[in-house]
């Protein structure tokens, strides 16, 4: 080896006293910064506009996480394309634990599968944080329809193939898709009624327009006691406590029909898993805050916590579920 080779080596090797300090300070530092979490303010994007359930559940838990982890959490609003551009904005932040998303049934499981290129995958895209709430939805008809069951609808509906209606959010909403798999289910013929928002659908039903919508059990049911528009079945496992007269799908013969509900915290995938951590067990007290309880049930939802690991079961069956539907309806979002 020559002279030169030598003093090559030995000015690399004596490199590494500076460099292993210099390493085991990132690796410190990486670690603190996990650890002070959050040492600034945190927002968590709802991909809806203000005013709905689910921008009511993420405000309440947002006050609390607040209080929970002594920094600001703020809600954003980033409303439009059946709530993928507020996710995709999740998706694509810093995986940090300072965006988080308001995750729920149709950004999360139904929207990415109407269209070719969705701009993140639901179960790849983000890392599950915990489960928040609930809810059902209500098979509901206008007041002027002559059924009282679900066994009554089916009846009318074959006596009169393709002369009943049932309306929906739009095409390829989930109201719009389970809609579908009720005339499968049933082995009947109605026609689908789009309109502009689920409001929208539910006030032409009380109007006497259109004759059945699938409709969020947390705006259908001051319709319900109201008598503006009748309840048919729910569609969660169990009866909905906001709806306790109500029977399940189940019950009414439809348990195809069989759908919850759900809003749930998530962050970006690649989330140090200290940050889930953390996230998730402040989350979990906060569902359990009295507040928090009260707010939702008088919107007629169920606080629901879960683990990480839970959410992500549901989430992946949710998008099994869903896709299966819109593969077999050949349904998209045009």
């Amino acid at each position: 080896m020559t002279s030169i080779h030598r003093r090559r080596i030995a000015g690399l090797l004596g490199l590494f006293p500076a460099i292993l300090p210099a390493a085991t300070l990132l690796a410190a530092a990486g670690a603190s910064a996990q650890q002070d979490y959050p040492s600034k303010p945190v927002t968590i994007v709802v991909p809806f506009t203000a005013g709905g359930a689910t921008d009511l559940s993420a405000r309440v838990i947002a006050q609390l996480l607040s209080r929970e982890l002594g920094q600001p959490f703020v809600v954003m609003n980033r409303a439009g394309a059946s709530g993928m551009i507020g996710m995709a904005s999740v998706a694509s932040a810093a995986p940090d634990g300072y965006t988080l998303g308001w995750g729920g049934n149709s950004p999360m499981s139904v929207a990415p599968h109407l269209i070719k290129s969705p701009p993140y995958d639901p179960l790849k895209s983000f890392a599950p944080v915990g489960l928040a709430a609930i809810s059902s939805w209500v098979m509901v008809i206008r007041p002027g329809l002559p059924v009282s069951s679900v066994a009554d609808l089916i009846a009318l509906a074959k006596a009169q193939p393709g002369k009943l209606t049932f309306a929906s959010a739009g095409n390829g909403s989930a109201p719009h898709l389970m809609g579908e798999v009720f005339k499968a289910a049933a082995g009947i013929d109605m026609l689908h009624v789009p309109y502009k928002g689920e409001i929208d659908g539910l006030n032409a039903l009380a109007a006497d327009q259109v004759d059945m919508m699938m409709g969020a059990t947390s705006t259908s049911s001051a319709l319900m006691k109201s008598g503006k528009l009748k309840g048919l079945a729910v569609t969660t496992p169990t009866r909905d406590p906001a709806v306790p007269d109500t029977p399940t799908v189940a019950e009414a013969g439809v348990p195809e029909l069989t759908f919850e509900i759900f809003f749930g915290l998530v962050a970006p995938a690649g989330t140090p898993r200290p940050v889930i951590d953390k996230l998730a067990a402040a989350l979990a007290r906060a569902v359990a805050d009295p507040s928090y309880r009260e707010a939702m049930e008088k919107a007629g939802i169920r606080a629901t916590s879960s683990t990480s690991e839970q959410l992500a079961a549901l989430l992946e069956r949710h998008n099994r579920q869903w896709l299966a539907i819109i593969a077999r309806n050949n349904i998209t979002s045009n």
